[in-house]
């Protein structure tokens, strides 16, 4: 993952709590109606809660991204979120590519 997506994810703010309780059918709700309105979410539970992240992705029928600690993040399936821009042709000039063309005889 390159550094700069790396960033944008640590800037994410979580938007899902998932509490004693545990992953419920509830949560498994609104995972999916916050990535209807997001691209990216990023979910945090606590600490003596056992939640499995691949599990919580599978029943929210999305993508997971990245898990650290307690902490992960999930993108809509279909949208695709690490997708580099097209390059533009370089254009260069005659003088930096060396073909210039030479008008008339040196003496």
């Amino acid at each position: 993952m390159s550094e700069t997506t790396d960033r944008s994810m640590q800037d994410l703010k979580p938007t899902v709590w998932i509490g004693k309780q545990g992953c419920t059918e509830t949560m498994i709700e609104e995972i999916i109606s916050q990535l209807k309105k997001r691209r990216l979410i990023k979910v945090k539970w606590l600490q003596n809660t056992d939640v499995d992240p691949e599990a919580v992705a599978f029943k929210a029928k999305a993508n997971l991204v990245e898990v650290r600690g307690r902490t992960m993040v999930l993108e809509a399936k279909g949208k695709c979120v690490f997708v580099t821009p097209a390059k533009k042709p370089v254009t260069r000039t005659a003088r930096e590519t060396g073909k210039m063309k030479r008008t008339g005889k040196r003496d």
